[in-house]
């Protein structure tokens, strides 16, 4: 049922037309979104094969000087936060996905972790690619964690395992869904 899901999924994404106008809107309500919490330390990630371009979000954020910016680097089994100071300084890491170079925080220093997918479902429940780097992350983290999304990567339900750490919040072009687990908070 993952892998359906998944290539269907992954096959849109990968076609999706709106994909530059769609990350702009979501930028918006993201940049939005962590004025309101304060967050000081943001977890985002490098856009690979056409997710969510955050770069957009990355370029805002790196001018603030009231934000420590960080994207993962991938050590062994382990997503690490390094700090970003600008886009130059980033190289390909694994799977040929950009990471930066320099002074690496503790998953518990982090605020808010923006977490990609291939799909959503509405209780916050992620379908990755089936590594659980970002599942082994999360669940060491107390971090807002925000899922940034197309809206037909939004499903109404996904397989999931025990183990598997949900979203607290999903951004999308249209709109912010709130999952039943950020209801706890």
């Amino acid at each position: 049922m993952k892998s359906i899901i998944r290539d269907e999924i992954l096959a849109r994404r990968i076609s999706h037309k709106n994909a530059e106008e769609d990350s702009k809107k979501i930028a918006q309500k993201l940049v939005d979104l962590l004025r309101l919490k304060k967050a000081k330390n943001i977890l985002l990630y490098y856009p690979h094969k056409n997710e969510v371009d955050t770069r957009f979000i990355i370029d805002r954020l790196l001018r603030s000087k009231k934000i420590n910016l960080f994207l993962p680097k991938v050590k062994g089994k382990d997503l690490i936060p390094v700090r970003l100071k600008d886009l130059h300084s980033l190289k390909k890491g694994y799977a040929g996905i950009m990471e930066p170079e320099g002074e690496a925080v503790t998953p518990e220093e982090i605020d808010v972790v923006v977490v990609p997918a291939v799909a959503f479902d509405m209780k916050g429940h992620r379908l990755g690619y089936g590594k659980g780097y970002y599942d082994r992350f999360l669940k060491k983290t107390d971090a807002l964690k925000v899922g940034v999304a197309y809206d037909f990567q939004i499903v109404d339900r996904l397989p999931y395992e025990p183990h598997d750490v949900p979203v607290d919040l999903i951004v999308t072009p249209t709109g912010i869904i709130k999952t039943k687990e950020d209801e706890k908070r």
